[in-house]
């Protein structure tokens, strides 16, 4: 696993729920070391052992908290770059999600050895899209889950969406965009400087 997908679950966790959290996460993973780093690579099982770690602390099923972590990625002010390079996809929710299949293309002109999911858009009309998630890793469509929710409170869209599961060897997401412009979204301007940390 990229250590950026690493060092940005860590920040999630710290964030949310504090440093004693982590202390304690990083005590079970017994690796001699107490934080990630952005550039390195490692090992898959590490990283699975990191979300049932912090899972069982917090009494919480390890798809639940993937799915937050969707939603702080780009709720979070810590995460405001991220946001910025998902906001940069559309001028509305439709436009993002017609760009989402580019994300994974656009993410490596930042970090070139990033892998992140193949992402698959199908309109399947009146407003209902299909999403298919193709990664190696399970888990992401959990996370793509929590991140198109608050993408879609980002946008002001009223949207409804569900993980149906895995077919074909991708996870499944269904999304229903009932309304493009139910409520005003949060302020963005692509041009604004990014003035609070981001996740590294």
């Amino acid at each position: 696993m990229h250590g950026l997908v690493n060092r940005s679950f860590e920040s999630f966790l710290e964030v949310t729920y504090g440093a004693p959290l982590w202390a304690a996460v990083v005590e079970d993973l017994d690796t001699g070391f107490d934080s990630f780093e952005a550039v390195l690579h490692y090992d898959d099982a590490l990283s699975y052992q990191m979300l049932e770690s912090a899972s069982a602390r917090l009494g919480k099923p390890p798809d639940m908290l993937l799915e937050d972590f969707g939603t702080f990625l780009v709720a979070s002010p810590t995460a405001e770059r991220i946001r910025r390079l998902l906001r940069f996809g559309g001028v509305d929710y439709e436009d993002f999600l017609a760009s989402l299949e580019d994300l994974r293309g656009r993410a490596r002109l930042a970090v070139p050895d990033l892998d992140l999911p193949q992402i698959e858009v199908g309109e399947q009309g009146g407003g209902t899209y299909r999403l298919a998630c193709h990664s190696p890793h399970k888990g992401f469509g959990h996370v793509y889950l929590g991140l198109l929710r608050a993408l879609a409170d980002d946008y002001g869209a009223l949207v409804l969406i569900d993980y149906e599961g895995e077919s074909g060897g991708a996870e499944i997401l269904t999304i229903q965009l009932a309304d493009a412009e139910f409520a005003e979204g949060r302020e963005f301007d692509l041009a604004a400087p990014v003035a609070e940390r981001a996740v590294e």
